[in-house]
Protein backbone atom coordinates (compact mmCIF):
# COMPACT_ATOMS: atom_id res chain seq x y z
CA UNK A 1 0.00 0.00 0.00
CA UNK A 2 1.14 3.22 -0.53
CA UNK A 3 0.81 5.73 2.47
CA UNK A 4 1.16 9.77 1.49
CA UNK A 5 1.53 11.78 4.47
CA UNK A 6 2.21 14.89 1.95
CA UNK A 7 -0.66 14.60 -0.02
CA UNK A 8 -3.05 13.19 1.83
CA UNK A 9 -3.80 10.09 -0.27
CA UNK A 10 -3.90 7.45 2.30
CA UNK A 11 -6.89 5.24 1.64
CA UNK A 12 -9.88 5.52 3.93
CA UNK A 13 -9.88 2.78 6.33
CA UNK A 14 -11.42 0.41 4.23
CA UNK A 15 -9.42 0.72 1.97
CA UNK A 16 -6.96 0.00 3.99
CA UNK A 17 -8.50 -2.97 5.33
CA UNK A 18 -9.04 -4.41 1.74
CA UNK A 19 -5.28 -4.39 1.12
CA UNK A 20 -4.04 -5.80 4.24
CA UNK A 21 -6.24 -8.69 3.70
CA UNK A 22 -4.80 -9.73 0.36
CA UNK A 23 -1.29 -9.31 2.11
CA UNK A 24 -2.63 -11.89 4.76
CA UNK A 25 -3.62 -13.78 2.20
CA UNK A 26 -0.29 -14.06 0.42
CA UNK A 27 1.78 -14.15 3.66
CA UNK A 28 0.21 -17.56 5.98
CA UNK A 29 1.59 -18.35 9.12
CA UNK A 30 2.94 -14.96 10.82
CA UNK A 31 3.01 -14.72 14.54
CA UNK A 32 0.34 -12.38 16.16
CA UNK A 33 3.08 -9.70 16.61
CA UNK A 34 1.90 -6.63 14.67
CA UNK A 35 4.98 -4.34 12.35
CA UNK A 36 4.90 -1.65 10.07
CA UNK A 37 7.72 -2.16 7.72
CA UNK A 38 7.96 0.84 5.35
CA UNK A 39 10.31 3.00 3.19
CA UNK A 40 10.41 6.64 3.69
CA UNK A 41 10.61 8.38 -0.09
CA UNK A 42 11.16 11.83 -1.33
CA UNK A 43 8.05 12.51 -3.31
CA UNK A 44 9.63 14.89 -5.95
CA UNK A 45 12.45 12.53 -6.78
CA UNK A 46 11.30 9.05 -6.00
CA UNK A 47 14.35 8.46 -4.05
CA UNK A 48 14.68 7.05 -0.76
CA UNK A 49 15.29 9.19 2.48
CA UNK A 50 17.75 7.87 5.07
CA UNK A 51 18.32 9.06 8.49
CA UNK A 52 14.88 10.15 9.11
CA UNK A 53 12.64 9.96 12.33
CA UNK A 54 9.73 7.44 12.40
CA UNK A 55 7.35 7.60 14.80
CA UNK A 56 3.85 5.85 14.91
CA UNK A 57 1.17 7.41 16.60
CA UNK A 58 -2.10 6.43 18.70
CA UNK A 59 -5.42 7.78 16.89
CA UNK A 60 -5.20 9.96 20.29
CA UNK A 61 -1.48 11.23 19.63
CA UNK A 62 0.52 8.86 21.87
CA UNK A 63 3.77 7.46 20.83
CA UNK A 64 3.85 3.86 20.48
CA UNK A 65 7.35 3.78 18.46
CA UNK A 66 9.94 5.48 16.99
CA UNK A 67 12.72 4.57 14.21
CA UNK A 68 15.28 5.81 12.00
CA UNK A 69 15.04 5.27 8.17
CA UNK A 70 18.77 3.94 7.05
CA UNK A 71 20.67 4.17 4.08
CA UNK A 72 17.80 2.60 1.84
CA UNK A 73 15.17 4.43 3.60
CA UNK A 74 14.19 1.39 5.09
CA UNK A 75 11.97 1.39 8.91
CA UNK A 76 10.11 -0.71 11.16
CA UNK A 77 8.16 -0.11 13.27
CA UNK A 78 6.34 -1.87 16.34
CA UNK A 79 2.48 -1.84 16.49
CA UNK A 80 -0.86 -2.28 17.98
CA UNK A 81 -4.13 -2.96 16.87
CA UNK A 82 -6.58 0.43 16.04
CA UNK A 83 -6.38 3.71 14.18
CA UNK A 84 -2.71 4.44 13.78
CA UNK A 85 -0.95 7.39 12.62
CA UNK A 86 2.52 7.59 10.71
CA UNK A 87 4.75 10.97 11.48
CA UNK A 88 8.35 11.38 9.41
CA UNK A 89 10.92 13.86 10.29
CA UNK A 90 14.03 14.98 8.78
CA UNK A 91 15.87 17.85 7.92
CA UNK A 92 15.25 19.49 4.69
CA UNK A 93 11.72 17.84 4.58
CA UNK A 94 8.24 18.81 5.47
CA UNK A 95 7.44 17.24 8.75
CA UNK A 96 4.61 15.03 7.66
CA UNK A 97 2.26 12.87 9.20
CA UNK A 98 -0.17 10.21 7.56
CA UNK A 99 -3.96 10.35 7.50
CA UNK A 100 -5.54 7.92 10.21
CA UNK A 101 -5.49 4.21 9.11
CA UNK A 102 -6.34 0.91 11.08
CA UNK A 103 -4.11 -1.38 11.99
CA UNK A 104 -5.92 -4.86 11.63
CA UNK A 105 -5.28 -8.34 13.08
CA UNK A 106 -2.59 -8.82 10.53
CA UNK A 107 1.29 -9.47 11.72
CA UNK A 108 3.29 -7.19 8.94
CA UNK A 109 1.59 -4.12 7.26
CA UNK A 110 4.27 -3.04 4.58
CA UNK A 111 3.93 0.83 3.37
CA UNK A 112 5.33 3.23 1.60
CA UNK A 113 5.72 7.01 2.89
CA UNK A 114 6.31 9.59 0.97
CA UNK A 115 7.38 13.27 2.21
CA UNK A 116 7.83 16.26 0.35
CA UNK A 117 10.44 18.62 0.67
CA UNK A 118 10.89 22.02 1.74
CA UNK A 119 13.51 24.70 1.67
CA UNK A 120 14.48 25.47 5.13
CA UNK A 121 15.20 29.09 6.09
CA UNK A 122 18.53 29.30 8.25
CA UNK A 123 19.21 32.54 10.11
CA UNK A 124 21.91 34.16 8.24
CA UNK A 125 25.45 34.15 9.37
CA UNK A 126 26.82 37.78 9.40
CA UNK A 127 30.31 38.41 8.71
CA UNK A 128 31.31 41.71 9.35
CA UNK A 129 34.78 43.15 8.05
CA UNK A 130 36.14 47.03 8.13
CA UNK A 131 39.04 48.27 6.83
CA UNK A 132 41.59 49.79 9.52
CA UNK A 133 41.48 52.93 9.57
CA UNK A 134 43.84 55.12 7.18
CA UNK A 135 45.70 56.62 9.71
CA UNK A 136 46.67 52.85 11.01
CA UNK A 137 47.91 51.89 7.82
CA UNK A 138 49.90 55.33 6.94
CA UNK A 139 51.53 54.77 10.03
CA UNK A 140 52.36 50.91 9.15
CA UNK A 141 53.68 51.76 5.75
CA UNK A 142 55.65 54.68 7.27
CA UNK A 143 57.98 52.39 9.67
CA UNK A 144 58.71 49.74 6.57
CA UNK A 145 60.87 53.09 4.92
CA UNK A 146 59.87 52.71 1.19
CA UNK A 147 58.19 55.31 0.23
CA UNK A 148 57.43 59.54 1.33
CA UNK A 149 55.38 60.12 3.91
CA UNK A 150 53.31 63.52 4.26
CA UNK A 151 52.43 63.50 7.78
CA UNK A 152 49.38 65.47 9.52
CA UNK A 153 51.71 68.18 10.81
CA UNK A 154 53.71 68.27 7.65
CA UNK A 155 50.69 68.98 5.52
CA UNK A 156 48.95 71.46 7.77
CA UNK A 157 52.47 73.47 7.70
CA UNK A 158 52.76 73.54 3.75
CA UNK A 159 48.37 73.65 3.45
CA UNK A 160 47.94 74.28 -0.67
CA UNK A 161 46.12 77.67 -1.22
CA UNK A 162 44.55 76.69 -4.55
CA UNK A 163 45.19 72.75 -5.61
CA UNK A 164 46.24 69.75 -4.16
CA UNK A 165 49.40 69.16 -6.57
CA UNK A 166 50.87 72.19 -4.62
CA UNK A 167 51.51 69.93 -1.73
CA UNK A 168 54.51 68.49 -3.55
CA UNK A 169 56.05 72.02 -3.71
CA UNK A 170 57.21 71.20 0.21
CA UNK A 171 60.66 72.13 0.14
CA UNK A 172 62.04 69.01 2.20
CA UNK A 173 63.66 67.77 -0.97
CA UNK A 174 62.54 64.38 -0.94
CA UNK A 175 59.46 64.27 -3.33
CA UNK A 176 57.75 66.83 -5.58
CA UNK A 177 56.01 67.01 -9.22
CA UNK A 178 56.69 68.93 -11.81
CA UNK A 179 54.19 69.01 -15.04
CA UNK A 180 55.16 68.39 -18.12
CA UNK A 181 53.33 68.89 -21.70
CA UNK A 182 53.11 65.19 -23.21
CA UNK A 183 50.86 62.80 -24.88
CA UNK A 184 47.91 61.58 -22.14
CA UNK A 185 46.26 58.54 -21.38
CA UNK A 186 43.53 58.96 -23.97
CA UNK A 187 46.31 59.99 -26.54
CA UNK A 188 45.80 63.66 -26.47
CA UNK A 189 48.09 65.67 -25.46
CA UNK A 190 48.84 68.16 -22.01
CA UNK A 191 50.14 68.57 -18.83
CA UNK A 192 51.27 65.18 -17.42
CA UNK A 193 53.05 64.49 -13.81
CA UNK A 194 56.29 63.91 -13.48
CA UNK A 195 57.20 62.57 -10.09
CA UNK A 196 60.43 63.00 -8.87
CA UNK A 197 62.44 61.59 -5.67
CA UNK A 198 65.57 61.60 -4.47
CA UNK A 199 65.28 57.93 -6.00
CA UNK A 200 64.21 58.45 -9.40
CA UNK A 201 61.42 59.16 -11.71
CA UNK A 202 58.59 57.57 -13.42
CA UNK A 203 54.97 57.55 -14.38
CA UNK A 204 52.30 58.19 -11.56
CA UNK A 205 49.14 56.74 -10.67
CA UNK A 206 46.75 57.64 -8.05
CA UNK A 207 44.73 57.20 -4.96
CA UNK A 208 42.74 58.45 -3.11
CA UNK A 209 41.92 56.78 0.33
CA UNK A 210 41.56 53.26 -0.55
CA UNK A 211 40.15 53.89 -4.00
CA UNK A 212 42.12 54.02 -7.17
CA UNK A 213 41.79 56.78 -9.69
CA UNK A 214 40.92 55.51 -13.40
CA UNK A 215 42.70 57.20 -15.88
CA UNK A 216 42.88 61.32 -14.45
CA UNK A 217 43.58 63.79 -16.73
CA UNK A 218 44.53 67.49 -16.12
CA UNK A 219 43.90 71.00 -17.22
CA UNK A 220 46.32 73.44 -16.51
CA UNK A 221 46.72 77.46 -16.74
CA UNK A 222 49.00 79.38 -18.79
CA UNK A 223 49.31 77.20 -21.35
CA UNK A 224 51.92 74.55 -22.55
CA UNK A 225 54.24 73.22 -19.96
CA UNK A 226 52.89 74.95 -16.95
CA UNK A 227 53.68 73.63 -14.01
CA UNK A 228 50.28 73.38 -11.98
CA UNK A 229 47.28 71.73 -13.05
CA UNK A 230 43.97 73.59 -11.65
CA UNK A 231 42.35 70.41 -11.44
CA UNK A 232 42.01 66.22 -12.06
CA UNK A 233 39.57 64.70 -14.41
CA UNK A 234 38.15 61.83 -12.56
CA UNK A 235 36.06 61.79 -9.52
CA UNK A 236 37.44 61.14 -6.57
CA UNK A 237 40.66 63.04 -7.68
CA UNK A 238 39.00 66.00 -8.79
CA UNK A 239 36.79 66.55 -5.93
CA UNK A 240 39.72 66.92 -3.61
CA UNK A 241 40.32 70.48 -2.01
CA UNK A 242 43.09 71.49 0.05
CA UNK A 243 41.19 71.75 3.14
CA UNK A 244 40.48 67.73 2.32
CA UNK A 245 44.32 66.11 2.84
CA UNK A 246 45.28 64.90 6.00
CA UNK A 247 48.59 62.97 4.70
CA UNK A 248 50.04 62.09 1.77
CA UNK A 249 52.09 58.57 0.76
CA UNK A 250 54.17 58.67 -2.64
CA UNK A 251 55.92 55.76 -3.98
CA UNK A 252 58.30 55.85 -7.07
CA UNK A 253 57.14 52.72 -8.30
CA UNK A 254 55.29 49.03 -7.70
CA UNK A 255 58.73 47.65 -5.83
CA UNK A 256 58.10 50.35 -3.09
CA UNK A 257 54.75 49.80 -2.53
CA UNK A 258 54.41 47.99 1.02
CA UNK A 259 53.03 44.07 0.94
CA UNK A 260 49.13 43.74 0.33
CA UNK A 261 48.82 47.20 -1.28
CA UNK A 262 46.94 45.92 -3.96
CA UNK A 263 44.86 44.22 -1.68
CA UNK A 264 43.79 47.20 0.55
CA UNK A 265 41.95 49.42 -2.54
CA UNK A 266 38.87 49.59 -3.12
CA UNK A 267 37.78 49.84 -7.20
CA UNK A 268 33.92 50.91 -7.33
CA UNK A 269 33.48 50.37 -10.61
CA UNK A 270 34.86 48.83 -13.83
CA UNK A 271 37.13 51.61 -14.67
CA UNK A 272 38.51 51.65 -11.12
CA UNK A 273 39.09 48.07 -11.26
CA UNK A 274 41.61 48.68 -14.41
CA UNK A 275 43.22 51.37 -12.71
CA UNK A 276 43.86 48.92 -9.81
CA UNK A 277 45.45 46.39 -12.33
CA UNK A 278 47.20 49.04 -13.78
CA UNK A 279 48.97 49.94 -10.51
CA UNK A 280 49.95 46.36 -9.59
CA UNK A 281 51.42 45.85 -13.37
CA UNK A 282 52.66 48.92 -14.91
CA UNK A 283 55.46 49.52 -12.09
CA UNK A 284 54.30 53.02 -12.35
CA UNK A 285 54.81 55.21 -9.02
CA UNK A 286 51.63 55.52 -6.79
CA UNK A 287 50.30 58.79 -5.13
CA UNK A 288 47.95 57.89 -1.95
CA UNK A 289 45.89 61.10 -0.51
CA UNK A 290 44.64 60.66 2.91
CA UNK A 291 41.25 62.77 3.62
CA UNK A 292 39.21 63.65 6.45
CA UNK A 293 36.73 60.59 5.40
CA UNK A 294 39.21 58.29 4.86
CA UNK A 295 41.65 58.73 7.97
Amino acid sequence: MAVSGARSTLPVAFGVAGVLAAFAAAHPGHVSAQTIRGRLIDDATDGVIPGANLTLLTEDGDVLDRALSDSLGVFVLDAELGGLHLEAQRIGYRTTRSLLFDMSRLDTLDVEFRIDAEAVLLAPILVTASDPPGQDLFEERAELGEGFFYTPALIDSIRPDDYVAEIFRARDRRTWVKWTFGVKEDGSTGPMPDVITRLGRGCLKYVVDRIPVARPYFEALGGRGMAAPTEWGVPPLSDLTPEDLVAVEVYRGAHELPPGFVDELRPRNGQEQQALREINELRCGVVVFWTKDGW
